[in-house]
């Protein structure tokens, strides 16, 4: 008795196996396409100005294309300047661009020219600017 139970299941496992439990027989492979030679690579002032803050960017290449950037400036004390509202909106204020706005046209400018020489400095974002295209040839070497 129970050597033919065991049987019985086991073929009755074997039928759901078969089966795919009831599904319609065709079968969808998922095929990942390589992501290909991705790399990511960084560079950050060395030290805190007197202000407190340093510069900081990250840049993805996908074989050899830059793709995306990444450009901030840290607080010592925590935060950064792409997150803090009030810094955006004076230095708008006094420069006539935010420094949100300045890094992302310093950013897209890397990505189209894939040449830290080729970005021209942002109006109002100077320091910014230079201490991006600094950074930028830094992490590419």
């Amino acid at each position: 008795m129970k050597k033919s139970l065991l049987v019985l299941m086991f073929v009755l496992i074997m039928a759901l196996v078969a089966t795919g439990c009831g599904g319609t027989g065709a079968t969808e492979e998922a095929v990942e396409e390589p992501a290909g030679d991705v790399e990511v690579l960084t560079a950050e002032e060395s030290e805190f100005n007197e202000r407190g803050h340093k510069a900081v960017i990250e840049i993805t290449r996908e074989n050899g294309q830059i793709v995306a950037v990444d450009f901030n400036e840290i607080y010592e004390e925590g935060g950064n300047k792409k997150e803090d509202a009030e810094y955006n909106e004076n230095m708008e204020a006094v420069s006539g661009t935010s420094f949100v706005d300045g890094v992302a046209a310093l950013e897209a400018a890397l990505i189209e020219s894939q040449d830290p020489d080729a970005v021209d400095v942002v109006s109002g974002a100077t320091s910014s600017s230079d201490k991006f295209v600094e950074l930028a040839k830094e992490a590419l070497q």
